[in-house]
């Protein structure tokens, strides 16, 4: 009788654990303060490997052209984020219009993804330049994979990430996110900071990504 006790005590926790990892696993899918855009892509999709929900830009941009990056290149093969990008042949300016939801005067981290991926066949990297509202970010001007990084506080609710032509190529973007930061330990009063380089000590991870 007390063995059977035991067991039926252990089911029910062993059940209410499954049940606690499921709640935080759902929690965790709902990526609370994160915008995440795969640039190009017609549908929302979950990175199997980050369970990062991402979702199509079709809706938040209204110019550009949808292409798909090569594929005899092998890089990209598992990584959902770079087989299609948008690509801006049109305009001197386009630019994409973040709204998250805890508004201005918070600090943000924001990261553009760059795969350019023979999507045109030319083989020729183009270079163009990215603006945050009407703030100099960087040039981007190599074909590899490549993003450009930023913590930034905005004093208004609608952040804008902007390609712009210099006549040199193409624009083009492969993904676009925003991570709402804690203010207790990343406090700007303003401005921007731009990330060098980052090193990752200690990492038990089998993949590059971190996001």
């Amino acid at each position: 009788m007390t063995m059977a006790r035991s067991i039926t005590t252990f089911s029910f926790a062993l059940l209410a654990s499954l049940a606690s990892a499921l709640v935080l696993l759902v929690q965790a899918q709902q990526n609370p303060g994160f915008i995440s855009i795969d640039c190009g892509a017609t549908l929302a999709y979950t990175d199997e490997r980050t369970l990062i929900t991402y979702e199509s830009d079709e809706g938040l941009i209204d110019s550009g052209k949808i292409r798909q990056t090569s594929r005899m290149l092998t890089y990209q093969n598992d990584r959902q984020l770079l087989k299609n990008i948008r690509t801006f042949p049109n305009g001197a300016r386009n630019c994409y219009t973040l709204r998250p939801d805890q508004g201005k005067n918070r600090t943000y981290l924001i990261r553009a993804t760059f795969w350019y991926g023979n999507y045109d066949g030319e083989n020729q990297d183009p270079s163009f330049d990215l603006y945050l509202d009407i703030n100099y970010w960087a040039t981007v001007d190599y074909s590899y994979y490549r993003f450009e990084e930023i913590m930034y506080v905005p004093k208004a609710d609608d952040i804008q990430v902007c390609l712009v032509n210099t006549g040199k190529g193409v624009p083009f973007i492969s993904a676009l996110e925003l991570r709402a930061l804690d203010d207790g330990i990343y406090r700007l009063e303003s401005g921007f900071l731009q990330l060098h380089w980052r090193h990752d000590i200690g990492r038990s991870l089998d993949y590059d990504d971190v996001r």
